[in-house]
This record gives structure tokens, C-alpha cells and sequence, in this order.
């Protein structure tokens, strides 16, 4: 009887043995796909940025855009725990990218909005788009176009963001 509990315990200790290797293959697989795809994603995005920046002129503008880290104000020495229990403020942060008039090199003017509290939504994004694209404006009066880069939020790349900069005055 001991052997055949021993050989039984031995074939679901092989079993469990497969089911672990095979699950540590697909996780591998869907692993390197995922790399492969973030891989080619980045070379799609880096020759777009490449593009644009070969396009720019006196008259348009690259805006990268993005939410940063919530600002958290601190103090000396502060626990951890303390840290983490603190909620934020959100900011946005624009850098404008433009060719300097009658010369080969870029200039950039960064541009931070700092909320109180805020929806991180189409409608902040939009907002925010405004206020870049009228100061813009009132700084670099012959401005005729503007490019955005931005991540794959949901904020970003909705109707409402694009119609929003559309009707902003800068196409």
C-alpha cells in the first residue's frame, strides 16, 4: 500500500511540476510580447517626435504634455507612513518646442498648472490646452501651429481634447 500512495504522490508532484513550468512559460511569452510591442511602440514614437521636431519652425510649436507625481509638501524627516496618507496637489506640466527665429537651435518655455484639487479628465486637459495655446499665442504672435505629444491617458486623446485645441485658434 505504501507504494502505490508513494507513486501516486509522486505522479501529482510531477503534475504540479508540469502546471507550474507551463504557467512560468505563458507568463515568460505574454511577457516578451508585451516588451516586443512596448519596443516597437517607442521606435513609432520616437521617429513621430523626430518628425515634428524636423517640421518646426519660428511659427509652430511641439507641446509635450503630461500629468506629474502629485505635489506633496513635506516635512523634515517625515515617516513614511505619513507620506503616503497625504494627498496632493495635481499639476500639469507643457513644454513648448520651437525653432528660434533666424537660427538652428530650439527653444523651450515650460508651463505648469497647479490645482488646488482637479479632475485629471478631457475637460482639465482641455482647459489646460487653452491657456497654452493663448499664451502662446500673446508671447509668439505670428504662432500658426502646434503639435502635441502626449501619453496614452484617456485625457489626452478624446474628442473633446482634440476639438478643444482645434477651436483654441491654433490648428
Amino acid at each position: 500500500m505504501g507504494t502505490i500512495e508513494g507513486e501516486y504522490s509522486s505522479a501529482l508532484s510531477l503534475a504540479e511540476d508540469q502546471a507550474d513550468m507551463l504557467h512560468t512559460i505563458k507568463q515568460t511569452r505574454d511577457d516578451i510580447i508585451s516588451w516586443k510591442a512596448h519596443q516597437l511602440h517607442s521606435v513609432h514614437q520616437a521617429e513621430a517626435k523626430h518628425s515634428v521636431l524636423a517640421k518646426l519652425d519660428s511659427q509652430s510649436v511641439l507641446l509635450v504634455q503630461d500629468w506629474a507625481m502629485k505635489y506633496k509638501p513635506r516635512k523634515y524627516r517625515e515617516a513614511e507612513s505619513d507620506w503616503f496618507t497625504k494627498r496632493g496637489l495635481p499639476w500639469h506640466i507643457s513644454i513648448a518646442i520651437r525653432l528660434s527665429e533666424g537660427s538652428e537651435h530650439f527653444e523651450s518655455q515650460t508651463l505648469v498648472h497647479v490645482f488646488q484639487s482637479c479632475a485629471q479628465d478631457s475637460v482639465t486637459v482641455a482647459s489646460i490646452m487653452l491657456d497654452c495655446l493663448t499664451t502662446l499665442k500673446k508671447e509668439i504672435p505670428d504662432l500658426e501651429m502646434a503639435y502635441y505629444k502626449q501619453d496614452n491617458s484617456g485625457c489626452y486623446h478624446g474628442g473633446n481634447s482634440i476639438i478643444s485645441a482645434r477651436l483654441a485658434g491654433v490648428p
